[in-house]
């Protein structure tokens, strides 16, 4: 017996898996370990990858797999036709989908209110100004999510079950899902508005899902854990814990496999120093720094910063053979307004952004003689890496208090790290520039801390990261 989906082939012996990764950095992560080779090679499993990214189609055919864009209810068409009626009704759709999108806020709103969270308390003590920012990309930062009574738990518990009933359901989705018939569903970043119309859709189906908790600060950030989860992989007992503890989630359904994304870094063969100079413009004698800038929303004082330091560069305070490369965050679309102006200053390299090979940025960390970057993940990507590394916790006295970009550091997966000598966190520029000055003279400084970091936040850096991941897929299956 076997059935066709798409241009797929699926025998009815193998399991039919499907791997929904709703952001593309998420699926870079995923796509770029072992994980789809494994699960396609040594479980012999029909796998379907459900992205954003048409690209991911390439690497999901590669290993045998097959590929659909991720649901979008504004330009998802379905069956229907086109036309008048067909934008009525995907406006219609979307409508819907936004009327969730404001529940799931309001209840991201209070569980973070209830959980009393400091960060998310200093967030909303910022100006009107960088709040409007959040709230673009669907984050509540206005106290109208929470009226009225945000600590009230039965106001929540109702807005829980109302938010995850069959009204978020879209007949894309089941439809699709309807058709593949997965013995189990891979999901990741399971606390976000964007894949609840595949969660409900897998409930309502009674298919199994195994969870990939999306990020380090996903469990005191966003918003409850969708309904429906069985199981649950993690990177850290750190991340174990906060679900636990905040989600009520069951201990003993979680399991530690450590960061996909790490895997690479270990198994690489790092590109070498001189291909890497030749690739992004770098003089290859010299040493560098490496500015890896966050998006505008987390980067508003980053510019400003580079150009004090290009300054302190080109006027040799670091020594005649370093170089400053400023990496553009991949997700940063304002790049080039934020950005090109540092094409033209001296002892300057400007890299534009992509999400690119994991390969490149490890070996950019790698050769980097310290690695500069505001409350961002790349800085656990530098300490896996054994590289010294600096966060900028920005205090401009020009800003309101909670406006200050070190107010970032409030936030709880980014506060232990406040405390710790195996990140550098500097204020101003001269505690910026004396921190470079330290690493470029001794590159091993505070390399034993670091290693306490790794152990602390980074579990194993074995390369099996994702082998762990099919092997709990493999356990459910059983």
């Amino acid at each position: 017996m076997s059935i066709t989906v798409g241009d797929a082939y699926m025998s009815a012996v193998d399991p039919k898996i499907v791997v929904i990764l709703p952001s593309p950095l998420m699926a870079r992560n995923f796509l770029q370990t072992d994980a789809l080779q494994i699960l396609t090679r040594d479980m012999h499993a029909a796998v379907t990858v459900i992205s954003p990214n048409p690209d991911d189609r390439e690497t999901a055919a590669r290993y045998g797999a097959i590929w659909y864009p991720y649901f979008h209810p504004r330009r998802s068409h379905g069956d229907g036709p086109y036309g008048a009626i067909s934008w009525i009704a995907r406006m219609t759709r979307y409508m819907r989908y936004l009327a969730g999108l404001f529940i799931h806020m309001c209840l991201t709103y209070r569980i973070n209110t209830i959980s009393d969270f400091q960060g998310f308390k200093t967030r909303l003590r910022q100006s009107w100004h960088l709040r409007k920012t959040y709230l673009r990309e669907g984050l509540p930062m206005s106290k109208i999510f929470g009226f009225p009574f945000s600590r009230c738990r039965g106001i929540y518990h109702f807005l829980y079950r109302l938010y995850y009933s069959r009204w978020q359901s879209f007949a894309p989705v089941e439809k699709l899902l309807s058709e593949l018939q997965p013995d189990l569903i891979i999901l990741s970043m399971l606390q976000t508005h964007m894949i609840t119309p595949y969660a409900l859709a897998a409930r309502h189906l009674k298919i199994r899902v195994l969870g990939i908790n999306g990020s380090w600060d996903q469990p005191t950030t966003k918003g409850p854990i969708c309904p429906g989860i069985e199981r649950i992989v993690v990177q850290n007992d750190i991340v174990l814990k906060e679900l636990v503890r905040y989600h009520h989630f069951p201990a003993e359904k979680i399991s530690i496999i450590g960061w996909l994304q790490m895997d690479a870094f270990s198994q690489i063969n790092t590109i070498g120093r001189e291909e890497l100079s030749q690739r992004i413009g770098l003089p290859s004698p010299q040493r560098f720094i490496l500015f890896a800038a966050n998006a505008p929303r987390l980067g508003l004082h980053e510019p400003v910063v580079f150009r004090q330091l290009a300054a302190l560069a080109a006027a040799g305070a670091f020594g005649d053979d370093v170089v400053l490369l400023c990496r553009c965050h991949p997700q940063d679309r304002q790049w080039e307004a934020r950005w090109g102006w540092a094409r033209n200053l001296k002892n300057v390299v400007l890299e534009a952004p992509e999400l690119g090979p994991l390969d490149h940025l490890a070996s950019l960390i790698s050769h980097a003689s310290v690695v500069i970057a505001s409350a961002g993940s790349i800085n656990l990507d530098a300490i896996a890496l054994d590289t010294p590394t600096i966060g900028l916790a920005w205090e401009d006295a020009s800003l309101p208090y909670h406006n200050r970009h070190a107010r970032a550091y409030d936030l709880e997966h980014l506060a232990e790290l406040r405390t710790s000598s195996g990140i550098a966190i500097v204020h101003d520029m001269d505690e910026l520039t004396a921190a470079c000055k330290r690493y470029l003279a001794n590159r091993t400084e505070d390399a034993s801390e670091r290693a306490a970091l790794r152990q602390r936040y980074l579990y194993l850096l074995d390369g099996q990261a994702a082998t762990r991941l099919v092997n709990e897929a493999r356990k459910m299956l059983a």
